[in-house]
């Protein structure tokens, strides 16, 4: 277990319809953990990633963060939304404001910082996931990579106490893939606690604390990436990693 816990799922439930997508998941996370996520497409990762800031509602059990139960609504959710950073798969930038505007724009609504100091800050954040100089263009100008590391600048500028990363890479070309893992391995190094959802073996093996595996809505392994890699217990996993790896 987390010597001390920031996010935590006790007996967590949620069905689509029919569909039972999170069945008794219980996940507690350490404050500086990275924790990969990974499993078949259909098992879960993402709602279980978009429950811990209540883009998904559940229905059973709970969510914590910092010691807190999620709120619902209001205001507590958008603080607490200020306090969980999320990346997704499609980087969510607004198309008719600049990168400084997109990565600034957060810091002043929520956090009430001064335009001045969200655009020192919001500089040196895009400095430091190295797209500084795409500052004054629009999102459209920009690669699907550079966007997306603005995506990760802007989740930053709030100064989150965890990020979740909903499969980051997915929607970019094979040669875009690295330039985002190579922030993300960063911030991991950086001591930011990260939930990441990904397809990325290479970047779990590297970068995680731990591997959770999922299958049919549940967690099937939760293990050091050394242990799921080289010896997983469940069939689903050595069925998984078995035709995963061949690639």
């Amino acid at each position: 277990m987390a010597v001390d816990p920031l996010i935590e799922l006790r007996d967590v439930n949620k069905h689509f319809g029919e569909l039972h997508v999170l069945q008794d998941i219980n996940l507690t996370v350490g404050r500086g953990e990275v924790v990969v996520v990974i499993g078949p497409s259909g098992s879960g990762k993402s709602t279980l990633c978009r429950a811990i800031n209540r883009l998904e509602t559940i229905e059973s059990g709970e969510i914590v963060l910092d010691g807190q139960p999620l709120p619902d609504e209001g205001k507590p959710l958008a603080r607490l939304r200020a306090d969980v950073g999320m990346v997704f798969q499609s980087f969510n930038l607004f198309a008719h404001k600049t990168v400084l505007q997109n990565v600034s724009l957060g810091q002043v609504k929520v956090r009430g910082r001064r335009k001045e100091d969200a655009e020192k800050r919001s500089r040196e954040l895009l400095d430091r996931v190295g797209v500084a100089d795409q500052a004054d263009k629009y999102p459209a100008q920009l690669s699907g990579g550079q966007q997306q590391r603005v995506a990760i600048a802007r989740a930053l500028a709030m100064e989150p106490k965890a990020m979740l990363f909903d499969e980051p890479t997915s929607a970019l070309d094979p040669e875009m893939i690295n330039e985002v893992l190579e922030v993300m391995k960063q911030l991991a190094r950086e001591g930011m606690t990260m939930i990441v959802v990904t397809h990325e073996m290479g970047f779990a093996r590297s970068a995680a604390n731990r591997v959770v595996f999922m299958a049919d809505g549940r967690i099937v392994e939760d293990r050091t990436p050394d242990e799921f890699f080289t010896n997983p217990t469940s069939d689903r996993a050595k069925d998984f990693l078995s035709k995963i790896l061949k690639h």
